[in-house]
């Protein structure tokens, strides 16, 4: 038997290998991307997302204006308040009084007699009509000018005075009393309380001669129970005045 030549075989072998490969291109599969169909509703869905945040974002923005232009009229007031106080200050540092009337009234001051008193009763009282308040326990006596035996105060010098007294009555009680100056009324009280005790103050800004006396009185109407320890009469001058 004849051997093939080397040229028969060759080609023989290229023929086959072409087939083969024809054969595995016509199985693989179309690696080329292909393209994607048009869908609205994807497209719509980004469409409202990019939406909602752009409107969020132009929210902050306006929050965010709002609030400097808050800030910058807070702080245009501050300014305009510290520029006021600033004028204040300037204009009371224009307007101090001078040295020479610091000194006149050291010197009134210095020339005021010191007259005061306090005092405070320290135990009940039953009184008749017209009887004095005296209020035993002294507590201030500038210028020993109340006795606090008699309960009564003696000027003892011409000027302004001012008297302040409070009268607390007995516990289901009433009780009228009134500031008296050289037996004339200047001033009532009227202390009184249902099912309890009740006070009763008033005040007086008087004119006194020197030797004028100042005392609280028991009145005619109403008790004539007076309660310690809550009781109190005090005084003191405001001016002093030439006598005339």
């Amino acid at each position: 038997m004849m051997q093939p030549s080397h040229t028969v075989l060759s080609t023989f072998v290229m023929v086959v290998s072409s087939l083969l490969m024809s054969s595995a291109h016509s199985r693989l599969p179309d690696l080329a991307p292909k393209p994607q169909p048009y869908n609205a509703w994807v497209a719509g869905s980004n469409n409202c997302t990019c939406v909602r945040e752009l409107t969020q974002l132009k929210k902050e923005l306006q929050e965010e204006s709002q609030q400097r232009q808050e800030l910058k009229g807070a702080l245009e007031t501050y300014v305009s308040e510290l520029y006021e106080l600033r004028a204040m200050v300037r204009s009371l540092k224009n307007s101090t009084p001078p040295a020479e009337k610091y000194s006149k009234l050291r010197s009134l001051a210095k020339a005021l007699p010191a007259v005061s008193f306090n005092a405070k009763l320290s135990y009940n009282r039953e009184l008749k009509p017209l009887d004095t308040v005296v209020f035993d326990t002294v507590i201030t006596n500038n210028g020993e000018a109340y006795n606090a035996e008699t309960g009564k105060f003696t000027a003892p010098v011409p000027g302004t005075y001012v008297f302040y007294a409070t009268i607390l009555s007995g516990y289901n009680t009433k009780v009228e009393t009134a500031i008296i100056i050289n037996d004339k009324e200047v001033a009532r009280m009227y202390s009184g309380a249902h099912d309890a005790h009740g006070s009763g103050s008033n005040a007086a800004i008087v004119n006194l001669k020197n030797g004028d006396s100042v005392w609280v009185r028991l009145l005619y109407q109403g008790g004539n129970h007076v309660h310690g320890y809550y009781s109190t009469f005090s005084g003191a001058i405001m001016t002093e005045q030439q006598e005339q």
